[in-house]
């Protein structure tokens, strides 16, 4: 490395180039860095589930996206009849029904992960009220019984609760000291403050029935008035438990089912054009067929003063650069017009504001293991690295979430080697036997360089990820010409933000290759991007 004073006069020069770009591209230098893997931390073994939540923290994960699946803490979940207990209260759910979730917060904590838990079914079949249609994974609950649930969840995660029966998780020995872990205790369990309500609810597998028949051969399409229920009963049990003023995300949508647009249309009861669904085609939605404004608007207080629009990206086999053949999906590509649809939603009942737009699921399938997907472990690779640099260019997005750390298995319920058993998620960084993709690697240092081209100017965007937050840290960018084995030091690079991005023109003298590297002192350990081609 070179020596401080060189480091510090290429820093300023740095930190000059980054604050002559326009303000939109430095105002997302607090995007966080999520990962979601619940097989991996609801369904697993405690000590797993420790294993993993230090590996999210060893790759510079910022939070950890968990579902909190109703049917797994409910009592009697598989009856037809409600018990006779207090809902709302966490003391009245059977004993150690949180425990995977008390480990989940309190190990979090310890590694200084954040928590983001997302509010989603199974659900309990007493809480059910209408027809299944379909696979029964997202039947749709009563919204008075969510509201009691999402109630205990806050009382439970409001960061003073204390668990009456000490919470301990017997014969579990971490190597990190965790308060509650293998001894009963009297310390409150901590605070959750990030929420999603329900997950993909224009998906017809994710919340049913989706539809129902009406006279004259209509149809009147479910899902956005379930959903608004539910949002409606989620902001109202959280705001009674402390956390009205905590990041509470509403839509989790999918690109798949119901559109996209036609879904937040539907759900706000307005059309195409913002104006209000009425008669017939308010019937269509479950919607009033006499609108108010003022009456939907103080009736549904989260659809317009929730935090942010939660989104699930996904554009298999495509580079996050170039349009989704599906002209209704909304990807990395083109999130800029879901915000705008969103905003003029809002705008049109007199609420304006600028809604963010959170990436909460997304990655893309690879092959191997999946002989379906067009994706390689390299395509995988670049790909995650350029829909971060995309998503950090653009103000409004708030977050990337990496979904999953580990691929899913196969369905084993279809026959071996066939699509439907491949219809899976290979999303991981890693592979069901362990070994590491090459983006496990890459993960921990993203680059990207939106001309790959040598120059005098040269842009070089990177993150150092697995870098500790708000601090100041350096990394060089490092140059092999092109014929040549050899690497050199081209220049000193400086972050200037909490999460350790980097943004910087170069000087790069001839064709050859680049790569970041940075020197993780505590261990004195380096950590490089994947490397990169400049023609």
């Amino acid at each position: 490395m070179a020596s401080r004073q060189r480091i510090l006069a290429v820093a300023s020069v740095a930190v000059a180039l980054v604050c002559a770009l326009p303000a939109r591209a430095l105002a997302n230098h607090t995007q966080e860095s999520i990962l979601m893997d619940d097989n991996h931390l609801i369904y697993d073994t405690p000590a797993h589930v420790e294993q993993t939540l230090q590996m999210l923290a060893s790759l510079g994960v910022d939070r950890v996206k968990v579902s909190v699946v109703w049917g797994i803490i409910a009592p009697d979940t598989n009856s037809s009849h409600k018990p006779n207990f207090d809902a709302t209260n966490p003391a009245a759910y059977p004993a150690g029904a949180w425990s995977r979730y008390d480990l989940i917060v309190r190990v979090a904590k310890a590694l200084g992960l954040k928590v983001y838990f997302q509010l989603t079914p199974g659900v309990p079949q007493w809480a059910t009220y209408l027809p299944q249609q379909g696979d029964s994974l997202g039947r749709a609950p009563r919204p008075s019984y969510f509201k009691d649930f999402v109630e205990a969840v806050g009382k439970r995660y409001s960061g003073g609760y204390v668990d009456p029966s000490g919470g301990a998780f017997e014969g579990l020995k971490l190597p990190i000291s965790v308060p509650g872990i293998g001894t009963p205790t009297s310390s409150p369990l901590p605070r959750v403050s990030f929420w999603g309500v329900w997950n993909e609810p224009n998906y017809r597998s994710w919340l049913n029935p989706w539809y129902k028949r009406l006279s004259g051969g209509k149809t009147e399409y479910l899902q956005p008035s379930l959903y608004r229920g539910l949002v409606d009963a989620a902001w109202s049990a959280l705001g009674a438990t402390g956390h009205g003023g905590d990041t509470i995300l509403i839509g989790e949508l999918a690109n798949s089912g119901l559109a996209p647009a036609t879904f937040l249309e539907a759900l706000y009861c307005v059309n195409g054009h913002n104006h209000r669904l009425s008669g017939n085609s308010a019937r269509e939605y479950g919607c009033p067929t006499k609108p108010r404004d003022g009456d939907f608007l103080k009736n549904h207080p989260g659809l317009f003063h929730a935090t942010g629009l939660a989104h699930h990206p996904y554009q298999y086999n495509i580079p996050p650069d170039r349009p989704y053949p599906v002209k209704t999906w909304f990807t990395i590509y083109n999130l800029g017009a879901l915000e705008r649809l969103e905003n003029g939603i809002l705008g049109s009942f007199g609420v304006h504001r600028s809604v963010p737009i959170y990436n909460t699921e997304w990655g893309y399938k690879t092959n191997p293991p999946n002989p379906y997907s067009q994706t390689t472990w390299t395509d995988q690779a670049e790909w995650l690295d350029e829909g971060d640099y995309m998503s950090w260019r653009d103000s409004y997005v708030r977050s990337v979430t990496q979904f999953l750390l580990y691929d899913s298995a196969p369905d084993y319920s279809q026959p071996a080697g066939s699509r439907h058993y491949w219809g899976t998620f290979q999303t991981g960084l890693i592979e069901l036997n362990n070994k590491r993709k090459p983006a496990f690697y890459d993960y921990r240092v993203p680059i990207w360089l939106p001309s790959q081209h040598h120059g005098h100017r040269v842009t070089v965007w990177g993150q150092l990820r697995v870098a500790p937050n708000n601090t100041v840290q350096y990394a060089a960018l490092e140059f092999k010409r092109k014929g040549t084995k050899k690497w050199k030091t081209l220049t000193e690079l400086q972050t200037n933000n909490s999460e350790g991005y980097l943004l910087n023109h170069v000087s790069i003298p001839s064709a050859g290759a680049v790569k970041l590297a940075w020197l993780d002192s505590s261990n004195n350990k380096t950590y490089y991007s994947r490397t990169v081609s400049v023609s």
